[in-house]
């Protein structure tokens, strides 16, 4: 039971707190009373980050910080909250300030509470309090929370940065017109660097590669254990540490639940199927997994069709194998197009009839079509990406299509389909 005086305790620590430098994210988050705001990610992605820069934007508007409240829930004094107990928290501000005017609520890893959104929603009620609460898991995206919060919440997502985050985090000004530049060897640098440890925020500012493979095992360990065991209650630790390494190992590829089933069978685990979609499911609502649907036109054969999963951050695949770097890029062009997607689209990969694969179609207001090829200097190897485009543009009416590489860049037309080579730099950086 978390008291009084222990929130007055946090609360005092809080007010005395100096502001952490911090960097400023793409992200633009807009508080109204009208809306709970929930920034949802996974660990240490920096969704603490936004909320202090939120916190900073109030301060620089010239509200009070008396007027604001952070509480982190994973502090060792809350370990056994309740929900109830977390009028305490209410009681304790205005015992210490009797703050006037509108009170900001920055509820950090809030999922660590059972029931948290009832006592969310009563406050919400009372129309007194901006509400904005972060947590690691989906239970802030869930059916039941979405149930409990119905039209009164937004949801922001937080990732590991986007390359553009990543240079800027790194004070790195890149000019995308000098592209024959020397600023072409800084960006590919800084690119390598980005494709191989991934960008987890704590990353861009390590450069000891031992220290980034330590830091990169200990979020893993914390989203085995906090986020998955712990909060599922899952018995089968060996078995789901070997498919959480699968997943990271095999980023871009099929899924198989058969497949892993018989590997399994061969390793002598007695897991069932249904374990193995389990585990699947547990990796997605802590957002280390995501799973990208083959495009059908009948829903209920798109969803029962084949899927491939990507990882949240191929720092992570780094652990348990040697990064492919043609892979580890179409991964970065799949999380760039997860951050940047607009609520009304759409990302599918799509099987063409002659067997060939277009890597992503963005259906929206417009369609659009990318392959991703690390290097298309082999003739067969542009031939194989060029010829699935022209295929795909004349299924879809489409006109053009895109190839995103690593350093290359280029315009052709090919019987009558336009085609565009683009490295990956200049894309994610003008997108």
């Amino acid at each position: 039971m978390a008291t009084i005086s222990d929130f007055k305790y946090l609360l005092t620590l809080w007010k005395e707190r100096q502001m952490p430098e911090i960097i400023n994210r793409d992200i633009k988050i807009n508080l109204s009373k009208k809306k709970i705001v929930t920034i949802a990610g996974v660990r240490r992605s920096g969704k603490t980050s936004l909320m202090f820069q939120c916190i900073k934007d109030l301060l620089n508007k010239g509200i009070k910080k008396e007027n604001i409240i952070y509480i982190d829930f994973e502090n060792e004094r809350l370990i056994n909250t309740h929900a109830e107990d977390l009028d305490n928290l209410l009681i304790a501000n205005i015992e210490l300030f009797r703050s006037e005017g509108d009170i900001y609520l920055f509820l950090d890893e809030i999922q660590n509470i059972n029931y948290w959104d009832k006592w969310v929603r009563k406050i919400y009620n009372m129309e007194k309090y901006y509400i904005i609460i972060t947590g690691s898991s989906s239970k802030l995206l869930s059916s039941e929370i979405a149930t409990s919060l119905a039209g009164r919440n937004i949801t922001y997502m937080v990732y590991p940065f986007s390359f553009n985050e990543f240079i800027n985090a790194k004070h790195i000004s890149i000019d995308t017109t000098k592209k024959y530049s020397i600023e072409k060897g800084i960006i590919l640098k800084e690119l390598n660097e980005f494709l191989n440890y991934g960008s987890f925020p704590e990353m861009a500012f390590i450069n000891n590669e031992n220290t980034k493979i330590e830091i990169l095992s200990s979020y893993f360990d914390a989203i085995f254990y906090k986020d998955i065991i712990r909060r599922y209650n899952v018995r089968e630790i060996n078995d789901l540490n070997i498919f959480l390494k699968i997943m990271a190992s095999n980023y871009g590829l099929y899924f198989s639940s058969v497949k892993l089933y018989r590997y399994f069978l061969n390793m002598n685990s007695k897991i069932s199927r249904t374990t193995i979609i389990n585990f699947l499911y547990y990796s997605i609502s802590v957002f280390m997994v995501y799973k990208l649907e083959q495009y059908k036109n009948i829903t209920t054969k798109r969803i029962s069709g084949n899927i491939k999963t990507y990882i949240i951050d191929t720092g992570i695949s780094i652990l348990f194998s040697d990064i492919d770097r043609g892979r580890s890029l179409e991964n970065a062009v799949f999380m760039h197009l997860i951050r940047n997607k607009k609520p009304y689209e759409k990302i599918y990969f799509m099987k063409l009839k002659s067997g060939k694969e277009i890597d992503f179609l963005i259906l929206g207001k417009n369609k659009e079509i990318l392959q991703v090829s690390y290097d298309v200097s082999n003739p067969e190897t542009k031939n194989r990406e060029v010829s699935a485009i022209i295929e795909a543009s004349k299924s879809l009416n489409l006109n053009y299509g895109t190839i995103i590489t690593y350093n290359y860049t280029n315009e052709e037309i090919i019987n009558g389909i336009k085609i565009i080579y683009k490295s990956f730099w200049e894309w994610s950086l003008e997108l």
